[in-house]
């Protein structure tokens, strides 16, 4: 039997061990992946174990990665063990919770600024600070909407500088309140004709803001639409003007008086039909109209 005959009949035997062989080293491989991915967040845990205090975050981020892979088996008393590393990693965290609500109360003092409320919810004026530790970051909302875009980090400084730029940037606006109710009611009378409605008609919150953005439009952006020349009314800037309005009893125009409906269960929480509108810092309603009638 030549080389070449023998090569040929043994091919199939070769290519079934390499099979083989390929099978066993995709199952270790697996495997040794799936202890990897176990092993690493183990050892993260084991080195924020000398101080659980001052690493507490780190020690939160291991007890979540914690998690065995489908099909893995762990060790007897590993689950348990898991258990137990989350429950202190969440007692340290409040403790931090604590201590950076200390500190920031302590940062808003220094520039006259009483922070009220708990850790998780401190209140500064019509504003709620929440400081999330496990997400490393600091949410600043008013009217249950956040106050910027851009992540800010667990700083003091950074909290109080965030805050300054939204106090500035919300309540410090010029704003004409008895032009901004002829904007309304221009707003109020176009969806009137549009729907064959008269006066008293209760016009959606959502569809009144929307054409009030169009309307509070400078004339170079209804000369030359664009991006450039487009001025934006975030929500928080509509919420705040509607706080006003009511705080001041500014609600008439002409021989009429802009009313506010709430919504209904049904409509709480569907931003395409109801807005939420503050009466303070945790206070307010979901708003699910806005009409004018004769006063």
């Amino acid at each position: 039997m030549s080389e070449a005959q023998t090569a040929t009949e043994a091919a199939p035997a070769v290519e079934a061990l390499s099979t083989a062989l390929n099978e066993t080293r995709r199952i270790l491989t697996l495997e040794a992946n799936q202890r990897r991915a176990v092993i690493k967040p183990l050892e993260q845990a084991l080195k924020a174990l000398k101080d659980p205090h001052s690493n507490a975050m780190a020690l939160y981020e291991a007890g979540q990665a914690l998690v065995a892979p489908a099909g893995f088996s762990l060790p007897d008393g590993a689950e348990a063990s898991f258990a137990e590393l989350r429950e202190l990693a969440d007692a340290h965290l409040s403790e931090l919770e604590f201590t950076f609500a200390r500190d920031l109360r302590a940062k808003f003092a220094e520039n006259g600024i009483t922070l009220e409320g708990d850790p998780a919810a401190l209140v500064a004026d019509l504003f709620v600070i929440r400081p999330d530790l496990r997400r490393r970051v600091v949410d600043i909302n008013f009217s249950r909407q956040p106050v910027t875009d851009k992540k800010i980090k667990l700083d003091t400084a950074q909290v109080f500088n965030a805050y300054e730029r939204a106090w500035r940037d919300i309540c410090e606006r010029n704003t004409d309140y008895g032009q901004l109710l002829e904007d309304l009611y221009a707003v109020y009378e176009r969806l009137l004709k549009l729907n064959g409605k008269q006066i008293g008609w209760r016009a959606n919150v959502v569809d009144m803001y929307r054409e009030l953005i169009l309307v509070r439009q400078p004339a170079a952006f209804r000369k030359t639409p664009s991006k450039n020349s487009f001025k934006d009314y975030h929500k928080t800037h509509f919420a705040y003007d509607m706080l006003q309005v009511r705080r001041l009893n500014h609600l008439a125009y002409n021989d009429l008086r802009l009313n506010f409906g709430t919504a209904t269960i049904e409509t709480t929480g569907d931003t395409a039909r109801a807005m939420f509108l503050a009466t303070g810092a945790n206070g307010g309603q979901f708003i699910k109209d806005l009409y004018f009638s004769k006063e």
